[in-house]
This record gives C-alpha cells, sequence and structure tokens, in this order.
C-alpha cells in the first residue's frame, strides 16, 4: 500500500512540474533507470543478470546478460518479465502516464539475442 502511495505522489509532482505528458514519462524513465542502476549489477538469477538501465526518452532499456545454458529460454525469460512488469502494482499506474519499458537479453560478447518491450498496450493485451 506505501508504494501505491509514494507512485502516486511521485506521479502527481511529476505532473506538476511538467508540461507535457511526454516531459512526465521521461522524468519518470530516468528516476526508474537510476533507481535501477543504483542497485546493478544485480545477483544472478539462473543464468541471467540485470547489468544496468539508461532512459531513452519514455523508455527505461533494461541491459540483461545471459550466460548460456540455462533451463528458460532467453524468450521465455523475457516474455515472463514483462508479464511480471506488466502485473507490477507498483509500476502499472506509470505505464498509464507513458513510461514504456525495453527488456534487453544479451549473450556473453554484447549480441542483443531477445528484445522485448513492455508499454501500456500490451500489459492491456495480457488481460485479454
Amino acid at each position: 500500500m506505501l508504494k501505491k502511495v509514494f507512485a502516486s505522489l511521485a506521479i502527481f509532482l511529476l505532473a506538476g512540474c511538467a508540461s507535457n505528458p511526454d516531459d512526465v514519462a521521461k522524468a519518470l524513465a530516468k528516476s526508474r533507470a537510476t533507481a535501477i542502476n543504483n542497485k546493478a549489477p544485480y545477483n544472478k538469477i539462473g543464468e541471467y543478470q540485470v547489468m544496468k538501465a539508461q532512459a531513452r526518452e519514455k523508455t527505461v532499456e533494461i541491459t540483461i546478460l545471459y550466460g548460456g545454458g540455462g533451463k528458460v529460454a532467453p524468450s521465455v525469460a523475457a516474455k515472463n518479465a514483462a508479464v511480471n512488469y506488466c502485473r507490477n502494482e507498483e509500476l502499472t499506474p506509470l505505464f498509464d502516464e507513458g513510461l514504456n519499458y525495453r527488456i534487453l537479453i544479451m549473450d556473453m560478447r554484447g549480441r542483443t539475442m531477445v528484445e522485448q518491450p513492455v508499454y501500456a498496450e500490451y500489459c492491456q493485451s495480457l488481460a485479454k
């Protein structure tokens, strides 16, 4: 409950400071990327490790390193992460403000294996 209050308060404050909805989403993306980076790199989960996040306009791009040989394929891991983001009560109001995520899973050589966008319409399509 407290997380919802803080998320709503952050949206309200950012909305008051921003001149248009895109400015709100850009500010949210920067804030979320900073919060993720403050804890990165994260501990490994299986063969996956969140390495960094960066804001690109209204999108938070999260880079995950895949070590290979895991039981969960990168495409499945990315889809599962997207579903979890869509169901996260803290993130749901942020999607409504125009914030997007892009989950990038990279191999050990830095090549993109999977790119999974997560945005309000995508989340709404999961609910159907």
